[in-house]
Parts: C-alpha cells; sequence; structure tokens
C-alpha cells in the first residue's frame, strides 16, 4: 500500500475542469473498452488525485453536464464510477455520481436492468447505489 499526498489546491483548480466533455468521453471508455478491473493501473498519481474531486460534485451539475449523453454513455459512467468509488480517496457514499446518473435514466423511463444492479453490488459495497439514500 503506497500514501500519496494531497494537495488542496490541486483538488480545487480542477474541480472547474472535471465535467469537461473530452473528460466524460475518456471515463466512458474505460468501461466501454472493459478495461475497469485495471482501471487502478490505467489512472496515473496525479489523475487519481485530481479525478477523485468528480465524486463529491453537487448532484445537480452532474444532471446538468450528463443530461446529453445517451443512455449507453450514461451506462458505461456508472460503471466507471460503480469501480472508481473503490480507489483510495474516491469513497463517495450518499455523494457518488451514480446516483444523478441513475437519475437521469429513471426520468428518461431506462430502469437498470437486473444483471447491472447485481453488478453493482458484486464490485461495489456502497450501500446508496444506485439510487441514493431512501
Amino acid at each position: 500500500m503506497s500514501l500519496g499526498s494531497w494537495d488542496p489546491k490541486i483538488e480545487a483548480r480542477s474541480t472547474e475542469l472535471l465535467l469537461e466533455s473530452d473528460l466524460l468521453r475518456r471515463l466512458i471508455a474505460y468501461s466501454h473498452e472493459e478495461q475497469l478491473a485495471q482501471l487502478e493501473q490505467l489512472l496515473n498519481a496525479n489523475d487519481k488525485q485530481r479525478l477523485a474531486g468528480l465524486m463529491k460534485i453537487d448532484p445537480l451539475i452532474w444532471q446538468t453536464a450528463a443530461e446529453p449523453l445517451l443512455e449507453n454513455d450514461l451506462l458505461h459512467l456508472i460503471r466507471f464510477f460503480a469501480v472508481a468509488e473503490n480507489l483510495p480517496g474516491w469513497e463517495a457514499g450518499a455523494t457518488s455520481p451514480v446516483i444523478p446518473l441513475a437519475k437521469i435514466l429513471r426520468q428518461r423511463g431506462v430502469r437498470l436492468d437486473k444483471s447491472l444492479l447485481k453488478w453493482l453490488r458484486e464490485v461495489n459495497d456502497n450501500r446508496y447505489l444506485p439510487y441514493g439514500p431512501l
């Protein structure tokens, strides 16, 4: 186990850039290309620290940023964040981006299928996924 250093300046600066389209496409690609099992190795130390801030972004900001995405892209982001939450410092609980992403799908009339719900429970122990606190 290695310990990194935390720099609050990096996190504050990067919050403004976190939900850019290019970044979302990159995160979608990790799931689309079946690379989630190697996520810890694929993200460099700077990305691990900088992108951990994604887990704490306000759900309304998430909904605005993700609303234009296709359903399949939203599903890939849900998969990405379910796995990413296992990275040190990425724990999100009730603030997980999975929750607003799943909400967008529900608003579109898309239900998460049983196989995805089962998979979410297998890869993540966050009791709030995918629908948040009830």
